[in-house]
């Protein structure tokens, strides 16, 4: 899909509602926030903060908005923590994934009820993400209800690749999330069950050792030995124990081990 026909898309399904653009600071929704600046002349951001927010994506997404002149609403759970949760329910994992439903859908949610008119959220997804993504909007397209958020949601970038969302952020000299650069991810969770990467977690540990700590104290936590990381068919990694190994041992390629 060109950037024309994305930004008539935009268009098309914008028309008397209450348009919102879900940006986690992540180079393709930032590309999904200029496009719509471009088709629609003006925008309203939505940032999730999962009350395990990376910092440097926080304040990215609030520089970006408000250098690009974008309303940003930021919404949060109150009465919840994502680790007093963990330690009553022990960490999440790709088959029992609780934070998304806690953090993300129920604020989300919630958002959407304050509104008495329509709302359709602009989500930049992309299919070619991944292989298990490819078929699910295969079958749910560019424009769907989503039931566990209330609302209407367009996926504008569907079909767009990874090559053409880089290509896009270089045509238009677009500024990078600084996570890129230091952490070589751009989420906005510091800890999320799909990450494995003990790279990852060492510069983490690294420039974040706060936050990295309340993995490590997490996992101390658990009554039966919880590991952060759940690599499936019965392998647990322990951050704490592996980035502990690596800080006292000689550079050497970090790899995954299973009870580590």
């Amino acid at each position: 899909m060109s950037v024309s026909e994305t930004i008539n898309t935009i268009r098309k399904y914008a028309a008397n509602r209450e348009n919102i653009v879900d940006f986690s600071g992540g180079k393709y929704s930032l590309v999904l926030l200029h496009l719509v600046l471009r088709a629609l002349g003006k925008a309203k951001a939505l940032y999730i903060d999962t009350t395990i927010s990376m910092p440097e994506c926080t304040g990215f997404v609030n520089e970006i908005c408000d250098e690009w002149g974008v309303e940003l609403i930021t919404v949060k759970r109150k009465d919840l923590d994502f680790w007093e949760l963990v330690k009553r329910r022990g960490f999440p994992h790709r088959r029992f994934r609780w934070c998304m439903k806690e953090f993300k859908s129920t604020p989300l949610r919630l958002f959407n009820e304050s509104f008495d008119g329509e709302v359709l959220h602009f989500v930049g997804t992309s299919m070619f993400e991944s292989s298990i993504r490819k078929e699910i909007y295969a079958v749910r397209g560019v424009y769907h209800y989503n039931y566990s958020i209330g609302s209407d949601v367009l996926h504008p970038i569907l079909k767009w690749t990874e090559d053409m969302v880089n290509g896009y952020i270089e045509a238009n000299n677009l500024p990078l999330n600084p996570c890129y650069q230091k952490y070589d991810r751009g989420g906005n969770c510091y800890y999320c069950p799909h990450e494995k990467s003990l790279a990852y977690y060492s510069k983490l540990a690294e420039h974040q050792p706060r936050l990295f700590s309340k993995i490590v104290e997490a996992e101390k936590a658990m009554r039966h030995g919880g590991a952060a990381i759940y690599l499936g068919k019965g392998k647990l990694l322990y951050l704490g124990r592996a980035i502990a190994k690596l800080s006292t041992s000689p550079p050497q390629p970090l790899t995954l081990h299973a009870n580590t």
